[in-house]
């Protein structure tokens, strides 16, 4: 199985729950929310074979927390995974401007080369898409996907991905979602510690129940479509 979005530095115990993916064979990427973070995790999971830590500054604290442009940079060298980026024009977001003028910092810093990239685009789908056609920025992963379903197909047609977490599959709105997105650009996702099962914080192994809903509306076996998103995972 595949996470491709658990934010595993906010766990109580984020070691556990990294030596527990990769103990069961699950391929996760641990995003982060500032390059601080991801320079205080990245020598604990150096030496882990299918747990990987991503490069990030979330929207959200655009303002609470200085842009380090420098520090991004040098931290950028170091690996191929970058999130959570992207943009919350949310009514909780901060100034818009300076958030797309420090994503644009960091989109021109990330573009030397192909890399995994972890978008969040609360309210922001269409401009932050925009900004990638800008930087011709191509493969990235629209993280848990609430926009309008129309701008799905042009998402689709830019080249770019979504990645499904078990609350998506709970709602309304995320079903319609899911059911609107192509099988050939779907991958799986936790967003844990803030998705929760009955309570609880969902981890990398319950990235398995979007494989079973998958499996369902797909009418496939849950091992075909494990296949599936382990091909897709390689672009």
């Amino acid at each position: 199985m595949i996470d491709v979005h658990c934010h595993i530095d906010q766990f109580k115990n984020p070691l556990k729950i990294a030596k527990n993916a990769e103990i069961a064979g699950i391929v996760t990427i641990g995003v982060t929310s500032l390059p601080d973070h991801f320079k205080l995790g990245y020598p604990h999971l150096a030496n882990f074979k299918r747990v990987r830590l991503a490069l990030g500054y979330h929207p959200m604290l655009v303002g609470d927390e200085k842009f380090d442009e420098r520090l991004f940079r040098s931290l950028a060298g170091k690996t191929s995974y970058i999130g959570e980026i992207g943009l919350d024009f949310s009514d909780k977001s901060k100034s818009k401007q300076q958030q797309i003028d420090t994503l644009r910092k960091i989109l021109h810093i990330i573009k030397d080369r192909p890399r995994f990239i972890s978008l969040h685009s609360r309210r922001a789908e269409s401009d932050l898409l925009d900004l990638l056609h800008d930087y011709k920025i191509k493969n990235a992963i629209f993280h848990w996907y609430s926009g309008p379903l129309t701008l799905i197909d042009k998402v689709i047609r830019a080249g770019h991905y979504f990645s499904i977490n078990p609350a998506m599959i709970k709602s309304k709105n995320g079903k319609k979602i899911v059911e609107r997105i192509t099988a050939d650009r779907i991958l799986t996702e936790s967003d844990g510690p803030y998705v929760k099962i009955n309570s609880v914080p969902a981890q990398p192994k319950d990235t398995r129940l979007v494989i079973e809903h998958l499996k369902l509306i797909w009418n496939k076996s849950f091992e075909e479509v494990e296949q599936i998103i382990l091909i897709i995972s390689r672009y």
